[in-house]
């Protein structure tokens, strides 16, 4: 696991080398083991690769080159069938030199170009340089687990794993895409290929560019499937293919030349893949929770304990409070560079900061919801589905409940005839009129821009109903580009490398070939999962409640936080008063604190905007007091 940084000039051949080392060093983070550089002169091409060692420790050093060094790598990532691959290669003649997962990269393209992607079965985010073909191809993972940042200026095209290595380069301004902050109100993070910076993009998941001296070309889906049609099969066969898929991602993500871990909740996933790991490696492993002070649901540790035992782990418990969570919430957006609203962003952080201590690499069940209808809202859509007409004529009466989000948000897709709309409607946490009131008078008002949610709208078009068309969707924006893109920057500012074996490019395929009814069966969320699951825990673990890490936030916004936001946003020199009226949020705290509505998800959602705009546009980040100060 690494990162990488580089740049193709347009218009000049020399390159600026003490541009390319600082922007290796500024994502030294992501691989303190070693870094190494690759520096073409004559066509005006510089690659950087920081590395973190975990297969082919001595051999698999980076930039590597093929033998007539007419082609260049530097990779960020795992590819976990690469040994099958290395015997195909050695198969039509290929000869390696070392044991590494990049060498395979670099001669699967050597012999099949731009198909090679489409074979790999891994994360990352890879640069190739073809010295013949005077290009770099720049591509991301089929479901974006590592990302890849790019900018196309006058002068010259950069790109790396991280924001901050693009930002270094001089011409590259600091001014806020509007269209991308209207996304950003919308699904309270940005959806490739759209960053919050203008002219800054992510690579969609399985998606590639070429670059040329005349610059960038468009993306480019290099997978190029539809999904796959629903498979006759019978329950009981279902669990039993289920279950054998899960278990080789297991086996293969546990492939490393250093120790594996696991990030352990209390719930069914990660207990899952605990269990595959002890069977796959026969030793201990260690296992890591996180919980927050107090009992209820802000703390999974006691379920979290109980699966240890079952596991017979090195068990390791972090427990924060709410001054550390705060204090690591101010600065967090220095790590995750995007104002992406979730409140586990600090709980992950203190998790990955003491797992690093013991490990490099450690397995984490993220991944299942999406594909398998886990969250509260798959039941939404498949009601909207079923009574819609019967949601719509009860909208007047449900617009009148207290604090009943979730019930307003599916009566308000209820309303609506597409699929798009419902969709919208369904994920945005502003709707268009708290957008426009956000936006008053002091800025223009402007449309929610979809392209990306109409791309996969459009590819999960022979999906049977929305339930389907809804967790694929999921599974290829809002899983990317929220949940993955925050725990690698969490995970990697800490020198640590996240794995989701749920993730398994063939799991997903087969998953995806299942009826709705296996996934969202009656009211039982990811129903094939944990009937699979049952054959490897006992039932009071596979059924638990869902829980996952939660905070007081709703609370902390009806007291002394919602005060400390409120003054930040009130500041004359605020980045809310850029782009908002100041009266709307006064009326959405006024409206949280008596309780008459739940504006956290919006309260917090425009806080991190605040503290991310100080951070990375305005380059004067907040003090941690600034909110502690009054919040407890």
């Amino acid at each position: 696991m690494c990162g990488i940084a580089g740049f193709v000039n347009k218009n000049r051949n020399t390159v600026d080398e003490g541009l390319i080392r600082q922007m290796a060093g500024l994502i030294a983070h992501r691989g303190p083991d070693g870094e190494g550089f690759f520096i073409d002169n004559t066509l005006g091409v510089a690659l950087a690769n920081r590395r973190l060692s975990i297969i082919d420790i001595e051999g698999g050093t980076q930039p590597m080159f093929n033998d007539d060094e007419s082609l260049c790598i530097v990779y960020n990532g795992e590819i976990y069938n690469f040994q099958e691959l290395r015997l195909d290669l050695e198969a039509i003649g290929h000869r390696f030199k070392t044991r590494s997962d990049t060498e395979v990269i670099l001669r699967a393209y050597e012999s099949w170009g731009i198909d090679a992607l489409a074979k790999l079965n891994g994360i990352f985010g890879v640069a190739i340089y073809d010295r013949k073909a005077e290009k770099v191809v720049l591509a991301r993972d089929p479901f974006g687990v590592k990302p890849v940042y790019y900018f196309e200026g006058p002068r010259s095209v950069l790109f790396g794993s991280e924001l901050r290595s693009i930002l270094a380069a001089p011409g590259v301004e600091r001014r806020v895409d509007h269209d991308a902050l209207v996304e950003f109100l919308a699904f309270r993070y940005d959806p490739s290929p759209n960053t919050l910076i203008d002219g800054v993009k992510k690579l969609a998941p399985g998606h590639f560019i070429e670059i040329t001296r005349s610059g960038a070309t468009p993306q480019k889906n290099y997978l190029n499937e539809a999904p796959p049609l629903t498979a006759a099969i019978g329950e009981a066969e279902a669990i039993e293919e289920y279950q054998r898929l899960l278990r080789a991602a297991v086996k293969r993500q546990m492939i490393s030349d250093v120790p594996i871990g696991l990030f352990l909740s209390g719930g069914v996933d990660s207990a899952a893949i605990g269990k595959l790991m002890v069977e796959a490696g026969g030793r201990e492993i260690n296992t890591y929770t996180v919980g927050f002070t107090g009992k209820g649901d802000h703390n999974e540790l006691d379920d979290a304990r109980v699966t240890a035992k079952l596991l017979g782990s090195n068990h390791h418990e972090i427990v924060i409070d709410g001054r550390e969570y705060l204090e690591f919430f101010t600065r967090s957006f220095a790590s995750i560079e995007e104002p992406i609203a979730e409140t586990s962003v600090s709980a992950l952080y203190y998790l990955s900061r003491r797992a690093a201590k013991d490990l490099k690499v450690v397995l984490a069940g993220q991944g299942a919801d999406e594909p398998m209808a886990g969250y509260q809202r798959y039941l939404g859509v498949r009601y909207i589905e079923r009574y819609g007409k019967l949601i719509k004529a009860a909208s007047p009466l449900i617009g009148l409940l207290p604090r009943a989000g979730r019930v307003k948000q599916a009566a308000a897709a209820a309303r609506y005839t597409t699929n798009l709309e419902r969709l919208i409607a369904v994920y945005s946490i502003f709707d268009a009129d708290q957008r426009a009131r956000l936006f008053g008078s002091r800025e223009p008002y402007r449309e929610l821009k979809t392209g990306r949610l109409q791309e996969l709208l459009n590819e999960a078009a022979s999906l049977p109903d929305l339930l389907a068309k809804t967790m694929y969707i999921d599974t290829r924006m809002s899983l990317p580009d929220d949940l993955l893109l925050f725990n690698d920057k969490i995970t990697m500012a800490n020198s640590l490398e996240m794995r989701v074996p749920f993730l398994d490019k063939e799991l997903i395929a087969f998953i995806g070939s299942l009826p709705s009814n296996l996934k969202l069966h009656g009211t039982t969320r990811k129903y094939i999962h944990k009937k699979a699951c049952e054959a490897w825990l006992p039932k009071e673990i596979v059924h638990r409640k869902k829980r996952g890490f939660q905070t007081p936030m709703d609370e902390w916004l009806q007291k002394d936080l919602a005060a400390a936001a409120l003054r930040l946003f009130d500041a004359a020199d605020s980045a809310y008063r850029q782009y908002f009226d100041i009266t709307a949020v006064r009326e959405m705290i006024d409206a949280h604190r008596a309780r008459k509505e739940d504006h956290s998800k919006r309260l917090y959602a425009l806080l991190c905007f605040e503290l991310w705009h100080r951070e990375w546009i305005d380059r004067r980040p907040v003090d941690a007091d600034a909110l502690l100060s009054t919040s407890k």
